[in-house]
């Protein structure tokens, strides 16, 4: 199983089952979950998301690791937010990437472990060479992060701002 560990969480990918599960059987889930399961979560872009990774994973069992990731809070055992992939890298090695932390953790360190193991994870295991993440310009605490983590505004299209993050060769 891939996963990835940092002082405070785990974040792991989150498998054809539990993606499954979360649709069809959640009660069921929330009840023999080891991990606590939190009512907000996932975000709603997640749950918008969810089929088209489902089907994703049916059809290719490569795509695992390329979509929906979990991020636990490992003291407490509870998903505090996840990171999403919109798919296996481009020929040049690009992933387009976005973060949900759960708004009482928004505003601490926690959203940048996350985000930077999570890409410090791609670069070194996976071969990627550029991570994009995108931000309404209102986003303050995303516009934070993305500085903090060294990645540079590319573009701006109507409210939204792009942001890269290239590895150094």
């Amino acid at each position: 199983m891939i996963e990835i560990i940092t002082d405070r969480l785990l974040i792991i990918p989150c498998s054809l089952d539990i993606a499954k599960s979360l649709i069809f059987h959640r009660k069921e889930l929330e009840q023999r979950s080891p991990i606590e399961i939190p009512e907000t979560w996932p975000s709603p872009f997640v749950k918008g998301v969810l089929p088209l990774y489902i089907e994703k994973l049916e059809v290719d069992e490569s795509e695992y690791g390329w979509g929906l990731w979990l991020i636990i809070l490992y003291d407490e055992k509870r998903i505090i937010g996840d990171l999403f992939m919109q798919g296996k890298p481009t020929k040049e090695g690009m992933v387009e990437l976005c973060y949900h932390i759960h708004e009482k953790h928004l505003n601490s360190s926690i959203s940048f472990e996350a985000v930077d193991a999570f890409i410090e994870w791609l670069v070194i295991q996976k071969k990627v060479v550029k991570v994009k993440m995108e931000c309404n310009e209102q986003n303050v605490d995303s516009i934070r992060l993305y500085d903090k983590l060294g990645m540079i505004c590319t573009e701006k299209e109507g409210t939204f701002l792009m942001w890269e993050l290239q590895k150094k060769e």
